[in-house]
């Protein structure tokens, strides 16, 4: 129902925002005089599966390649002011896009192009509640691929950083529990997100003032022609 179009996107981005709706399903989110974005409808899948194969391997989605599967459409969102703002409050701006194409369409997912990631709407939704510059939802914003190192230690690598100006982040291997290295990582990565490139090579990061776990400047694990902040667990 387009008709709601101005209610939702009140309800997403606050008062004072509104939209437009044209033919061919393309909605304008608007401010006062200046446009926020679109979101258009396109009564189609997302090309070739790929909205199915960026479901597939994400530990917060775990059926999700199969519900991916389910879309018969999707809404593209574009950000217009992108070259006026940070990459954070881009990627807020787009998030918010996302959000309103969720409750307008009754979205299932949502694909994050930059980080090859789709996510479900109630992970999208759950991690963009109260989002801000200071609350950013990393989780949402990038992959977090987990992989097998042994029998008794995983690693994980990121992908998406780029999109703020940074390099990845990586653990070659580890003994913690998956949810804990998610966490850890992903904590690294808002520290970055919102710092900058301030992890210099033979750093050290930990969730306490007693722990310090070297950081290091080094060849990705999936790409060695690409440098990363390998995060070195010892023993």
């Amino acid at each position: 129902d387009l008709s709601r179009a101005s209610a939702v996107v009140a309800q997403v981005f606050g008062r004072g925002y509104s939209a437009e709706v044209s033919e061919g399903n393309i909605i304008t989110v608007t401010r006062g005089g200046d446009t926020v974005g679109f979101l258009a409808h396109m009564p189609a899948p997302i090309r070739e599966g790929e909205a199915e194969a960026n479901a597939d391997g994400n530990f917060l989605w775990p059926d999700g390649r199969d519900e991916a599967a389910r879309h018969r459409s999707h809404v593209i969102v574009t950000n217009i002011g992108a070259g006026d703002q940070t990459p954070v409050q881009s990627a807020i701006t787009v998030s918010g896009l996302a959000l309103v194409a969720l409750k307008l369409f009754d979205g299932l997912g949502v694909y994050w192009g930059n980080a090859s990631v789709c996510n479900s709407r109630e992970v999208f939704e759950g991690f963009c509640e109260d989002i801000s510059e200071e609350h950013v939802p990393v989780p949402v914003w990038l992959r977090f691929q987990p992989v097998r190192a042994s029998d008794d230690e995983i690693g994980l690598y990121t992908l998406g950083m780029s999109q703020f100006g940074l390099m990845e982040i990586e653990v070659d291997r580890c003994r913690m529990d998956l949810q804990e290295l998610f966490e850890f990582v992903s904590n690294i990565a808002h520290y970055l997100i919102q710092s900058g490139p301030v992890i210099a090579d033979g750093n050290t990061v930990g969730g306490s003032a007693e722990e310090r776990i070297l950081v290091r400047h080094r060849p990705s694990m999936i790409d060695e022609g690409r440098r990363v902040y390998k995060i070195v667990f010892e023993g």
